[in-house]
């Protein structure tokens, strides 16, 4: 073996360097943010190999350049008729209650994104899986035009068949019925499984199919958004999936903690809208705005709600950039709950300046994750989190996997993104945010019950551990970027 390499080294040496080079030129090139370019430029110098093919299926934007292109214009020209014809959208400069003018600039943002900030809604608050699967099915039953739903995991299981069973039953009625599921999170699916949605009348789309998952930069632009929307007027998001897990009924080991909405008003509007833009991406049909998808209706509640998305197709990267402006907001304290913390420079900021400038900052995350490199990197902030004053939470009853901002007592953000490079960069999500403090003190509530269930991290303790955490974790947090 010796002997062979010898042999060929020369030869292969030569065109290794010269691989290096033009990788690293592309990288530099692509100027995109210096902790990306830094941490793919590590990876190459430790992984030589292995850096270049993981750089080459994961890291280039070419795929998606060309993948989103056409979107961003279906984006451009439905949602201007969009706004036009559809919502009833509250002015800016109409007068607004005392509980939105601490986060007009949040407000202001969230429009130019079109995001419209609505106030005849009625929301409720579902609590992991079995507060969310019964209202749901409660909705789809009583469906007369149609079904509108977006997973990113839908999974063959109990509750994945009895959904498909109902999806049927509402389409052979007669019900429009169309379901996008995500080529990678949804990829256990078997053929009988779509087959028999569709031989049923159900609509079934997959975004951005893979064959082979693990070896395609495909993997980095997923669907993570979970939306349904029943005939125009019901509206479902958050961070739980069609799945068994997040129903804890004895079935999984695992206690499963989720937060999800329901919506009935204005702001379903959105929702349809942005379903109706993945769908028209992922089958290139054209779907025209008619009256039966944003129907008008007698409003039912006055809660005041956004539902914003973003994307790699998105200008904005507007869940990101909206999460920085409502901490910076912050009066009195900040809540946060998420199940994988890899925060951006911006946003580790705005967590630690709220701390030092005498807000109370309280976070959850998950004391054991499904991904030892994702929990590694997310404890390497804890030590510079509590050195700035803010109160750290390993959630310790199973898995922490709700996503919610809580700011002071009249501001709330549920939805899908996690506060994580992928979220904020890579993936499509979907937020909602509201501004009403009836909501809030219930999100507040639970999470107060969240914290009794979680271990509160002392300073002197995590800085008396070993050095082999602290070393695997500052590794992890290296290629944070890249996760």
């Amino acid at each position: 073996m010796l002997e062979l390499w010898q042999t060929i080294s020369p030869f292969v040496l030569p065109l290794y360097y010269v691989a290096i080079f033009f990788v690293v030129i592309g990288i530099l090139l692509e100027n995109r943010n210096p902790l990306k370019t830094h941490s793919y430029l590590l990876l190459l110098l430790l992984l030589p190999i292995l850096g270049i093919i993981i750089y080459l299926f994961f890291g280039q934007n070419i795929r998606k350049r060309k993948i989103f292109a056409k979107k961003l214009l279906i984006n451009q020209a439905f949602g201007e008729q969009y706004f036009q014809d559809r919502v009833n959208e509250v002015e800016i400069n109409e007068v607004l209650p005392p509980s939105l003018n601490q986060y007009e600039r949040v407000v202001r943002f969230l429009r130019k994104d079109l995001s419209p900030l609505t106030k005849n809604n009625e929301v409720t608050i579902l609590k992991n899986g079995e507060e969310k699967f019964p209202e749901v099915f409660k909705a789809i039953e009583q469906a007369r035009h149609h079904i509108h739903l977006e997973y990113y995991i839908y999974e063959e299981d109990d509750i994945g068949h009895q959904m498909a069973d109902l999806l049927i039953k509402k389409a052979k009625q007669g019900v429009s019925v169309r379901l996008i599921v995500d080529g990678v999170g949804s990829l256990s699916l078997s053929k009988s499984f779509f087959n028999k949605l569709k031989s049923g009348g159900v609509q079934l789309v997959e975004f951005m199919p893979v064959l082979f998952p693990s070896f395609t930069s495909k993997i980095n632009y997923r669907n993570h958004r979970k939306i349904i929307v029943v005939d125009g007027m019901v509206g479902f998001t958050g961070g739980i999936n069609i799945s068994d897990r997040y129903i804890n009924n004895g079935k999984h080991s695992t206690f499963w903690r989720d937060t999800h909405v329901k919506i009935e008003g204005e702001a379903v509007k959105t929702l349809q809208f942005l379903f109706i833009l993945n769908w028209q991406f992922v089958t290139q049909e054209e779907i025209l705005p008619e009256s039966n998808f944003f129907p008008e209706f007698t409003p039912k509640g006055s809660h005041w709600v956004q539902i914003n998305a973003s994307g790699p197709h998105w200008e904005l990267a507007s869940i990101m950039d909206s999460f920085f402006l409502a901490i910076n907001s912050a009066n009195q304290k900040v809540r946060i709950a998420t199940p994988y913390f890899i925060p951006t420079e911006s946003i580790l900021d705005a967590i630690t300046t709220a701390a030092q400038s005498d807000i109370k900052v309280e976070l959850i995350i998950p004391k054991d994750s499904d991904s030892w490199i994702v929990k590694s990197a997310s404890r390497s902030y804890v030590r510079q989190l509590l050195d700035a004053g803010v109160n750290v939470y390993f959630y310790d009853k199973g898995f922490m996997h709700a996503k919610v901002i809580i700011i002071d007592d009249n501001f709330a953000s549920v939805g899908s993104a996690n506060m994580d490079y992928r979220s904020f960069d890579l993936n499509h999500e979907v937020n909602a945010y509201f501004y009403d403090k009836t909501i809030v003190a219930e999100l507040i509530q639970e999470f107060e019950i969240d914290k009794t269930d979680s271990d509160l991290v002392e300073l002197e303790r995590w800085q008396g551990r070993k050095l082999w955490p602290k070393l695997k974790e500052s590794v992890c947090r290296l290629l944070a970027p890249l996760l």
